[in-house]
C-alpha cells in the first residue's frame, strides 16, 4: 500500500448508514489511532484498557446522541476497510458474532488488541505530513469545523489544521454563505443579539450551519443561523437546540448542560424564548434542518422552562 492507496481507502471507509443518521464510529477510532501514533505509542492498543473506554467517551461527546454506545463495532469491523488489524488469543473467526462483528465481552475475554497494519504504521511513521493530512480529512468529512480542535485535543492530535486535498470530490463551500446569513439576521446573534464590532469588523459572530455541511447541509440561508461564538459552540455540541413555536422557533437548553457561571445562567434565561427572526420570512430556518439537528446533535432532553422560571422567581 502506498500513500495514494492509503488516502483512497481512508476516503472510502464503509460507514454505517440509515437515512441521514450520523455514525462517526470508524472515523473516531482512526483519529484515536492517529493520535496514538503521533504521540509515539505502540502500534497495537488493548481493547479493554486503551480503546473501549476512550472510544466510548468520544462517541458520547462527538457522536450521535444515543443511550447505548458500541465501541466494539468499529474496532472489530474496521479490518474490512484494509486500514486496521485485530489480534487476539483466539482465532477471530471463532469469536465473531452472527453479524460478523466481535461482541464487546469476547474482545475483552480474549485480550484483543487493534491498530494499523504494520505496513501502514511504518509509512505513517515516515511521513508526519500524511498523518496530519489523514486526520484533517477525517475531521472535514465527518464533523463540523467548530468541533475539530476539541476532537484533536481529545484524541491527542496536535492542533495544526491543514488544508485537505483528496482524489475524492468534496462538495465545495459557498464563500457567500457567511455574509448572506449575517445579513439576514442583521449582523446580530439570533439568540442573544451579540453584535460587537472592532471599528467596522464584526468580532466573534459566525454563520452556523444547522444541518452540518459534512452531512449534506446546504450553504443556504435557511440552513444558517447568525450565532456568537458561545452559542455557535453550544449549538454544535448539542447543549442547545431549537424547536418550532407558534411564530417561529424557540431555544431549547439541554438538561445535560450544567454550570455555575453567569454565562450559564444567561443561557438558562434564554431557554424557551423565541430566537431572532431573519429579515424575510423566506429566510427562516427550514424545519427539516431543525429536526435533523434535534435528532443528530442535541443531547439529553430539553429543560423544563416552567420549572426554570419558578426556580428563578
Amino acid at each position: 500500500m502506498d500513500r495514494r492507496e492509503f488516502l483512497r481507502r481512508l476516503d472510502e471507509i464503509k460507514v454505517w448508514k440509515r437515512l441521514d443518521e450520523r455514525a462517526p464510529h470508524k472515523p473516531l477510532l482512526l483519529l484515536l489511532a492517529l493520535g496514538r501514533l503521533q504521540r509515539g505509542k505502540g502500534r497495537l492498543a488493548r481493547y479493554d484498557s486503551e480503546v473501549s473506554t476512550k472510544l466510548s467517551d468520544l462517541l458520547r461527546r462527538f457522536g450521535r446522541p444515543r443511550s447505548t454506545l458500541h465501541p466494539e463495532e468499529p474496532f472489530s469491523r474496521l479490518p474490512g476497510d484494509g486500514l486496521w488489524e485485530v489480534m487476539a488469543d483466539a482465532e477471530l473467526a471463532s469469536i465473531r458474532g452472527k453479524g460478523g462483528g466481535i461482541p464487546h465481552g469476547r474482545l475483552i475475554a480474549h485480550s484483543a488488541c487493534g491498530g494499523f497494519p504494520d505496513s501502514v504504521q511504518r509509512f505513517l511513521l515516515d511521513d508526519p505530513e500524511l498523518v496530519e493530512q489523514a486526520a484533517q480529512r477525517l475531521l472535514d468529512d465527518h464533523f463540523t469545523p467548530s468541533l475539530h480542535n476539541s476532537i484533536r485535543n481529545s484524541v491527542g492530535l496536535l492542533e495544526r489544521p491543514a488544508r485537505s486535498t483528496s482524489s475524492k470530490e468534496r462538495r465545495p463551500r459557498d464563500p457567500n454563505f457567511r455574509n448572506a446569513v449575517l445579513t439576514a439576521y442583521e449582523r446580530r446573534c439570533a439568540v442573544c443579539d451579540f453584535d460587537i464590532r472592532l471599528e467596522d469588523d464584526l468580532v466573534a459572530l459566525d454563520a452556523a450551519h444547522i444541518r452540518w455541511h459534512a452531512y449534506g447541509g446546504p450553504d443556504d440561508v435557511r440552513n444558517g443561523l447568525a450565532l456568537c461564538i458561545l452559542h455557535h459552540r453550544t449549538f454544535d455540541r448539542g447543549a442547545i437546540g431549537l424547536e418550532r413555536a407558534a411564530h417561529g422557533f424557540r431555544l431549547l437548553v439541554s438538561d445535560a448542560a450544567n454550570g455555575q457561571s453567569r454565562a450559564f445562567r444567561q443561557l438558562l434565561d434564554c431557554s424557551g424564548r423565541p430566537i431572532r427572526h431573519p429579515q424575510r420570512a423566506e429566510q427562516r430556518p427550514n424545519t427539516d434542518f431543525i429536526d435533523w439537528h434535534r435528532r443528530e446533535v442535541f443531547r439529553g432532553s430539553p429543560r423544563d422552562t416552567e420549572a426554570l422560571l419558578e426556580s428563578t422567581s
